[in-house]
């Protein structure tokens, strides 16, 4: 049988084309020679990266211990992604025996229930054997773990590297990478999630792919083709994001035919890998391929946010949405000339190296979705960026010393291998004094203090079955800290329930009442239901605000916090409005004036409302004190814009809301505090952090 390489190699075009590349990569291409002195020197180096990267994030820690009011409830460190929250919350199920894999977990989405994963998350795993073997408590347990994890993948990237004869680009591609304001933002002290993790993986799969493809032996192809299997194993059980399994199998395969191996060992090894990778995997793979594309790739057909038939959630989270050019370079190098430099420098790396690269390119790919997608998938752009950046010091070293190697032959494999080392310490210390990183940086609990207080004391005075109706930001961790079941959560944001919850916040006190019995009492598959019969958005509200049984249990317990506040264009987005609460600061001046920010006056006795040389006549002016509502001042204006005045130790807090707004069940229940007693109960008031409401049983 005629290999289709040979004959490719045999064609007179391609022959003249490989010609002209191998000419052309002979004048930038200066891989380096392995010696022990070098490998020594190289290892001393990696590991002083690993601890620069460990260390750096436990003098975040330390930080946070000088500060415990801001970053510690009691003894409790908090946590700076609120997805740590459901770790640590199956962590303590798998040891109390009550994870049930591709069971029903209602308690993040009450009281449908979306299955656990299957198989428990491997960091929960991991977390829950260190708890048993050293019985510190889960939290600090995640806290010290971070540091280790987010820095794991330096010790492979610098492995990658050496063997493909560019030692220093693993040290600059790890301290850029560490310290990107991407990537230590999201694997920063507190950030108990997959990130660290992930990138750890993707560059191990990617070190076995490439150690298998130059294997020379049969036996050594076949066991780094295990290793690249179990890596993936390992990967699905800590990500559970099975597509890796597929696009890897498509990467490995590709590898392993342009470094020339015979048909008959490819296919071995790649049935070794599908088989250690696990094959049920491999087959549910190609389903998810299409899911994921829905998400990510907005210009397709399928496109879920397109074909939605209401408000995308993705598009009202941060790390879900686009970035604009300027955001990108923020988010990588923080300079517009080193970012296009080593964008361009990295597609040159790739092209002069293509097989050396090839195992790689997963993380170009997701690099590169960085400017059709998500901003996240730029912590995958910065290592791309170092390598480009870290090709040019190769290059530029090469000529610098080439004269000089040339006069001491003997030790010129020394000087191509160190002077790169030179010149890129003198590069990195430019770029950390410039502050291009976002070394120091210290990050901000994704809880507050008094937050987190908060939902501790729902946990210690709320009945065991209560079940707490609220945005779904903090739903992980409201179930984590008090074990009571959320309506909907960061696992569950992107189903209907999402919109029928914000539709209740910003509609009048009773449809929230009506819509929030409706929800407790499975009304979330009705509603589902009808979109999938294609009913109007207007029929399904309809549906929702004019049920009239009320809760079918006394236990639906509705949380507003101050953070709401800020979220609350994101809650009228998700609800089809476009409604936005800004808070102002006014200060009392004579005549009964108050001077706002933004170049606003209100006069207290007609209700004036001055801004930008236009005069608005108010409707109403309600003052609170602690938080509810004391005095009502109305004008001449029946239905226009109100406002609300908290008293501050520095004159008021001031929101101007619309006739819609001020009649909104958030505004009246959280700014105002003034509930309708026929609907809700107030139950905790730890004003102005957030207050708590029991929705009555219907006696009316």
């Amino acid at each position: 049988m005629v290999d289709i390489r040979d004959k490719v190699a045999e064609n007179k075009t391609i022959k003249s084309i490989c010609a002209k590349y191998n000419k052309i990569i002979s004048y930038i291409n200066f891989p380096t020679s392995s010696s022990k002195y070098a490998f020594i020197v190289f290892l001393l180096v990696a590991l002083t990266a690993f601890y620069i990267s460990v260390n750096a994030r436990y003098n975040q820690y330390d930080v946070w211990k000088q500060n415990k009011e801001q970053f510690f409830y009691e003894n409790t460190p908090m946590m700076t992604t609120l997805d740590a929250y459901k770790y640590i919350r199956h962590a303590k199920e798998i040891n109390a025996g009550e994870y049930v894999p591709n069971g029903d977990d209602i308690n993040i989405f009450y009281p449908e229930g979306v299955p656990f994963y299957d198989p428990a998350p491997l960091l929960s795993v991991i977390l829950a054997k260190i708890h048993n073997i050293i019985g510190i408590d889960y939290y600090n347990i995640a806290i010290n773990m971070v540091p280790w994890l987010s820095s794991l993948f330096i010790l492979v990237v610098c492995i990658y590297f050496y063997i493909i004869g560019y030692p220093v680009l693993g040290i600059i591609v790890s301290l850029l990478t560490t310290f990107a304001p991407v990537y230590y933002g999201r694997t920063a002290i507190g950030r108990f999630d997959t990130d660290g993790g992930n990138m750890f993986f993707l560059f191990l799969a990617g070190l076995f792919t490439l150690t298998a493809s130059i294997s020379k032996k049969n036996i050594h192809l076949y066991i780094f083709s295990a290793c690249l299997g179990l890596t993936m194993l390992a990967f699905q059980h800590f990500y559970n994001h099975i597509l890796f399994n597929l696009v890897y199998f498509i990467v490995f395969a590709v590898v392993l035919f342009i470094n020339n191996h015979k048909y008959k060992q490819i296919l071995i090894a790649l049935i070794i890998y599908i088989i250690t990778s696990n094959p049920l995997v491999f087959i549910d793979s190609l389903s998810a391929l299409i899911g994921s594309m829905a998400v990510y790739i907005p210009f397709l057909p399928n496109n879920l946010e397109t074909n939605s038939p209401i408000p995308w959630v993705y598009n009202t989270i941060s790390e879900a949405a686009g970035e604009s050019f300027d955001g990108i370079v923020r988010f990588t190098i923080q300079n517009t000339i080193l970012f296009l430099l080593g964008i361009a420098g990295g597609i040159i790396f790739f092209i002069t190296n293509i097989k050396k690269v090839m195992p790689l390119i997963p993380i170009f790919a997701m690099g590169f979705m960085t400017f059709i997608s998500s901003g996240r998938f730029a912590m995958f752009l910065i290592p791309v960026i170092a390598m480009g950046l870290g090709y040019f010091i190769y290059i530029i070293s090469h000529y610098i010393f080439k004269k000089f190697a040339q006069k001491h032959i003997g030790k010129s494999m020394y000087i191509n291998t160190f002077a790169p080392l030179l010149i890129s310490v003198i590069f990195l210390s430019g770029i950390f004094v410039a502050k291009l990183t976002a070394y120091g940086m210290v990050p901000r609990p994704s809880i507050d203090t008094s937050i987190y207080k908060l939902i501790d004391k729902m946990g210690k005075e709320l009945p065991d079955n209560a079940t707490i109706y609220t945005w779904w930001d903090y739903g992980l961790a409201i179930t984590d800290i008090t074990g009571f079941p959320v309506y909907h959560s960061g696992m569950s944001q992107s189903t209907p329930k999402t919109w029928m919850i914000a539709k209740s916040f910003t509609q009048n006190q009773q449809d929230l009442y009506n819509i929030a019995s409706y929800t407790a009492n499975g009304g979330y598959e009705e509603v589902r239901e009808m979109f999938k019969d294609n009913k109007s958005i207007e029929e399904v509200v309809n549906t929702m605000t004019s049920y009239n049984k009320g809760p079918a249990k006394e236990n639906i317990y509705i949380l507003f916090s101050f953070d709401m506040i800020q979220k609350y264009s994101a809650i009228s987005y998700l609800a089809g409005d476009t409604e936005a609460i800004l808070p102002i600061l006014c200060q009392p001046s004579d005549n009964n004036i108050l001077l706002c920010s933004n170049n606003i006056s209100i006069n207290v006795d007609n209700g004036i409302l001055s801004a930008d040389n236009k005069n608005i006549q108010l409707s109403k002016l309600l003052l609170t004190e602690n938080g509810a509502l004391s005095n009502t001042q109305t004008y001449s204006l029946q239905l226009g814009y109100s406002v609300i005045l908290h008293p501050a130790s520095s004159g008021f807090i001031t929101y101007i809301l619309s006739p819609k707004l001020i009649n909104s069940s958030f505004v009246q229940l959280f700014l105002l505090q003034n509930a309708d007693e026929k609907y809700f109960t107030q139950v905790i008031n730890h004003f102005p952090y957030g207050i708590v409401y029991k929705v009555n049983t219907k006696d009316f």
